[in-house]
């Protein structure tokens, strides 16, 4: 596709357009800085510096170029910023998104790491005493271009980068992992709630989180825990638990809870520091820190709901590997505080359940950010005391922020709220006011000659309505079941006939082909296989939206035909391309089937990515001007930063911008 026609069809009209004064960047750099802003919209930015706003990425822009970039198919933050690290696509570095079918099964997996347990234990008694640590493995299968910088005596800070769990090896700079780092649950986010609300109680959402009765004593006090991680120290693994106590105060609307020598007051709507806490799993021998954030939700004569953060690594005392080297996350977290680990820290699971309400959400997505914040302006300083360096900063609450709050900017979603838009509508563009202002903070620090580049991993859109693509396989022939599948849980993994299916969908934009040999119960002849991709095409070309007669799918793709082959087999054959507005139902991600192929989107989760890549372009803004007349893909950004240090030696599937 060419330039002209991207900019046509993802209606990115740049108001940068002024200010693209096209010239030759410097190579032979000695220092250089990147910012990963996740989520950024191109669009977004382009009103806002319509109306004049964001004063310093229009400097930026000023004296170099804004423009918009082709993300990964599909547009997941894991893909495309493991094409950023390593200037490869999917095909070759192996990282197809949060949720892949796990090669071989027809299971879904998280396929950004492996882990393995201990192979040597001895059992003493109850308690199984492992001989060696078991293994935590990064699956991307390339090296990630920081690898370069420093065999050749860069010194590279890499914090926060998505998908680099755990940090690659650091021989000379230093990481701290970021998205797809787990709790210390091993989920992205399992959080807990005390409640007296008997509706809340009976309504759980499985999986998402802990619920927990509150029984108050005629001292106004009750007892909780905080559940900790599984202890497979013990031949029966168990939770290890840690108790706490809570005073009550309604007449001031305040609880003290006292926990392992610890005494947190809040007030109603207050969340607390981080609360570090020892979980011990054998006595006097072993034990692993965690920490929590808690949060007094509700207090009045009616109701009581005490709100558990999920339980983090704590980076003074990693009970997994956060930083590399390992000590390195102690260091920071003595400069800035205990900062978040969690790779998702907005916590998606309390806002998605309604266990936390929207003003909440807000509160930890800012201080998420402020958190961001202190460790920049540390790393920052750090960074420009060096003589040779590079330094990557990754950024996540305009992500965050934006699929929830989406629909309050946007009068025509099904989950648009009248009197919350008028509170909170300006959340999004808040957001990039502040953004805007951490900018204008770095260009008053860096020296002017300092290369700088600000990218995103994708932009945003709106989700109306979501499409159950299984639920369209199974009514047109390609999935097959024995009886009908729309009550059971994970059908395409626990009732299909693969005797009879050819294609079902699996993670959050996949189509899978049944293919013989290949599958465990495959029977579609590798030498078919095209042609029922294109059976499939056709269909989804063809499906109409009964609800407007619209046309929901702007394209459809093989990735066969888009990606490198060596890693082929790890990802889906068919990536689906839906317009502005429409969405894979998230049941299908795992493999359910709904009674419904198209239905409306009133869920919290109002604003997505996972579209047509064309759709929703990641953002490019850099301090230096460069040619080029071709499309850019997020790719093309690590050979541009090796060639800027003057290596141009290193060969990559992307193409250097310079």
């Amino acid at each position: 596709m060419k330039r002209r026609d991207f900019i046509k069809n993802t209606g990115l009209l740049m108001a940068a357009a002024p200010f693209m004064n096209f010239g030759q960047a410097r190579t032979g750099t000695e220092k250089m800085l990147v910012l990963g802003f996740d989520g950024m919209d191109p669009h977004i930015v382009n009103t806002m510096l319509k109306r004049g706003e964001l004063p310093a990425m229009r400097k930026l822009a000023n004296s170099g170029r804004l423009n918009g970039m082709l993300s990964t198919w599909p547009p997941e933050s894991p893909c495309a910023w493991s094409s950023f690290s390593t200037g490869t696509d999917p095909g070759e570095h192996g990282i197809f998104g949060f949720v892949n079918k796990k090669p071989g099964t027809y299971q879904p997996d998280q396929p950004i790491t492996s882990t393995s347990d201990p192979e040597k234990i001895v059992k003493l008694g109850k308690w199984r005493i492992p001989l060696d640590s078991g293994d935590i493995r990064l699956n991307r299968k390339v090296s990630p271009f920081w690898d370069t910088l420093q065999d050749r005596g860069v010194f590279s800070s890499i914090i926060k980068m998505p998908a680099n769990y755990p940090p690659s090896e650091m021989k000379y700079g230093r990481a701290i992992s970021g998205l797809g780092t787990p709790d210390l649950y091993g989920s992205q986010g399992k959080f807990t709630i005390y409640t007296t609300d008997e509706w809340e109680l009976n309504n759980e959402s499985a999986g998402k989180g802990y619920y927990a009765p509150i029984y108050m004593d005629e001292y106004h006090t009750f007892s909780g825990e905080v559940f900790g991680p599984e202890n497979t120290l013990v031949r029966d693994p168990e939770a290890v638990n840690i108790p706490f106590t809570a005073y009550v105060d309604r007449r001031h609307r305040t609880i003290r809870i006292d926990i392992q020598g610890q005494k947190i007051l809040l007030k109603r709507g207050d969340t607390s520091r981080w609360i570090s806490l020892k979980f011990r799993l054998i006595p006097n021998l072993s034990s692993i820190r965690g920490m929590v954030r808690f949060t007094l939700l509700d207090l009045d004569d009616q109701k009581v709901r005490l709100y558990i953060y999920p339980l983090s690594i704590d980076p003074t005392d990693p009970a997994q590997p956060v930083a590399s080297p390992e000590d390195y996350s102690r260091e920071l977290a003595g400069k800035v505080g205990r900062f978040h680990t969690l790779g998702l820290p907005a916590d998606f699971n309390g806002i998605k359940t309604n266990t936390l309400d929207l003003e909440h959400y807000i509160e930890q997505n800012d201080n998420m950010f402020r958190e961001s914040k202190a460790m920049y302006r540390y790393e920052l300083g750090h960074f420009l005391e060096q003589k040779r360096a590079f330094h990557y900063q990754y950024f996540s609450s305009i992500d965050q922020g934006s699929h929830i709050y989406y629909n309050l900017r946007d009068p025509q979603h099904p989950g648009y709220n009248p009197e919350e838009s008028r509170k909170y509508g300006d959340q999004i563009e808040k957001m990039y006011r502040e953004y805007d202002q951490l900018v204008g903070e770095t260009l008053r620090e860096i020296p002017r000659d300092m290369p700088l580049i600000i990218l995103s991993d994708h932009g945003f859109a709106p989700l109306h309505r979501k499409i159950d693509i299984n639920t369209l396989l199974y009514r047109e022939g390609f999935l097959a079941f024995d009886r009908e599948p729309y009550d059971t849980d994970f059908a395409v993994t626990t009732a299909a006939n693969y005797s009879r299916t050819r294609a079902f969908a699996m993670g959050l934009n996949g189509i899978y082909l049944n293919v013989w040999n290949r599958e465990p119960e495959g029977i579609v002849p590798p030498d078919r296989k095209r042609k029922v991709m294109e059976e499939i095409r056709t269909l989804l070309m063809s499906l109409k939206d009964p609800k407007n007669g619209e046309k929901p799918i702007r394209d459809v793709y093989f990735a066969e035909d888009i990606y490198s082959s060596a890693q082929l087999a790890l990802g889906p054959d068919i990536f689906v391309g839906y317009k502005r507005g429409y969405e894979f139902d998230s049941g299908s991600a795992l493999g359910n089937v709904g009674r419904e192929v198209f239905t409306d989107n009133t869920d919290r989760w109002s604003g997505d990515h996972l579209i047509d890549p064309h759709q929703v372009p990641a953002m490019l803004l850099t301090s230096f001007k460069y040619r080029t007349d071709r499309l850019i893909h997020i790719w093309d950004l690590a050979p541009t930063i090796l060639k800027m240090y003057g290596m141009e030696d290193v060969k990559f599937k992307g193409k250097s911008i310079i």
